[in-house]
């Protein structure tokens, strides 16, 4: 399931590097989930699908709300296509090589827990998978932590990762080729022998997840709340998420984060670290400065509010 709603650019991104992974194959069906989308990212989005005639392809349609039009799309493919394993991506999540594959192997691994919930990569810009990181196998990144944010990395959902984009824009680029980024982290597991898995049971962010038919009938289907109701219906109910720590995947923003991003070079310079030869420099500039003129509404409008408040 791939999730979109109107972020051409990050789901431009997404879906790059869902190909140069060779993920794609390993679906029985690549399903769109579009949440509330226009007229012109739906025909971005069959501009792609025509574009893979090689893969099966379904779309459903959201209503556009949030979190219900969620959590309705991905019961409705659920319903569809049922007794699969299923996963998701956001449409600012952007894939390493191998990525599905070894998804797939976590899950192979780790469907023999009757209590098994949701399988997730290492994510920088995560709150779980930067403590997991820092702590676990880069301990000059915790360094770099202590003395540029103060601390060490919070494990909780709504922490400092969550909130602060100056966290999440450090973090991002630590990791920001995959290629070299995997490449280096297998060498670490290797030498360390650190356990490929993590189980836990505490909420985190699901923008990228695996998880089978199983879980979601004990469950009784996606909670109406999408992520914080599932987290939530997890850890009360004794269920366990896995780590998958062989591999490193990369996530744009969170909403709190977004509009600070959006003014950086952050999104064209994951682009240009992994894949250099699909845009023209000239078209990542003006993507920048597009963001940042979309946001120009918005900041005038704070602006005036600021001024009526002052007099």
């Amino acid at each position: 399931m791939i999730l979109t709603n109107a972020r051409r650019d990050c789901a431009k991104l997404t879906l790059d590097m869902l190909v140069q992974s060779g993920s794609l194959p390993v679906f029985d069906r690549v399903v769109f989930l579009l949440n509330g989308v226009s007229q012109k990212h739906l025909r971005f989005v069959d501009r792609f699908i025509n574009a893979h005639p090689e893969t099966r392809f379904d779309k459903i349609l959201g209503s556009g709300v949030r979190p219900d039009g969620i959590s309705e799309m991905q019961n409705e493919c659920i319903r569809k296509y049922p007794n699969s394993l299923y996963m998701k991506v956001d449409e600012d999540v952007f894939a390493p090589k191998g990525w599905a594959q070894r998804m797939v192997e976590a899950y192979e691994e780790n469907k023999h827990r009757d209590n098994l919930a949701l399988i997730t990569p290492l994510l920088p810009n995560n709150s779980f998978g930067l403590y997991t990181l820092c702590n676990t196998f880069y301990p000059d990144l915790l360094e770099q932590y202590r003395e540029r944010f103060g601390g060490t990395p919070s494990p909780q959902r709504d922490g400092p990762t969550w909130i602060n984009p100056y966290i999440a824009e450090w973090a991002t680029r630590s990791f920001i080729n995959l290629e070299k980024a995997n490449a280096r982290h297998t060498q670490i597991l290797a030498e360390r022998a650190a356990p490929r898995y993590i189980a836990f049971n505490r909420p985190f962010s699901i923008g990228c997840i695996a998880y089978d038919y199983r879980h979601i009938e004990r469950m009784g289907g996606v909670p109406r709340t999408d992520e914080p109701g599932w987290c939530d219906w997890v850890e009360k109910n004794g269920h366990t998420h896995i780590l998958d720590c062989s591999q490193i995947a990369l996530h744009y923003s969170f909403f709190v984060q977004q509009e600070w991003l959006d003014r950086t070079s952050l999104l064209e310079d994951i682009r240009t670290a992994n894949l250099p030869d699909i845009i023209a420099p000239f078209t990542q500039q003006f993507s920048k400065y597009e963001r940042r003129v979309r946001q120009l509404p918005a900041i005038l409008k704070r602006a005036i509010q600021g001024t009526a408040r002052e007099f």
